[in-house]
């Protein structure tokens, strides 16, 4: 993402030139361009988001303009209000292995199934092969 000339991020990100907090800032602006896009789409307002989610106009304004860090619990509310979701991360891939012996004394064959995906649920992990 590149970020306009003359402005007061661009101008402190190449004063500090840490990496780890350009990325950061790269990330905080795409997902605030998604949650314009989100919002543009459903025909709404900054004002509307920050009434659903019972926040200042303000606080809105840090997060849409990428001034302020978003939590993963932010994030979270504001994907449930709009019923998309802002990132998108993959499914745990788990390979599983099955082994069969024949008379219990050789090993015939050894199968791989991949594509399995792993659940998280309160009681531990639930697996579900593909």
């Amino acid at each position: 993402m590149e970020f306009p000339k003359n402005n007061i991020i661009n101008d402190w990100l190449q004063e500090n030139g840490n990496p780890e907090i350009t990325k950061l800032v790269e990330k905080n602006l795409a997902i605030a361009n998604k949650i314009h896009e989100m919002l543009e789409e459903r025909g709404l307002k900054a004002s509307d988001l920050a009434r659903m989610l019972k926040k200042t106009p303000s606080e809105i304004s840090k997060w849409l303009t990428g001034t302020h860090t978003f939590t993963t619990k932010t994030i979270t509310k504001i994907e449930t209000i709009l019923g998309e979701d802002i990132i998108h991360i993959e499914a745990q891939k788990e390979i599983v292995y099955f082994k069969i012996y024949v008379n219990q004394e050789e090993e015939i064959e050894e199968t791989s199934f991949e594509n399995s995906e792993v659940f998280a649920t309160e009681g531990g992990l639930e697996k579900k092969v593909s």
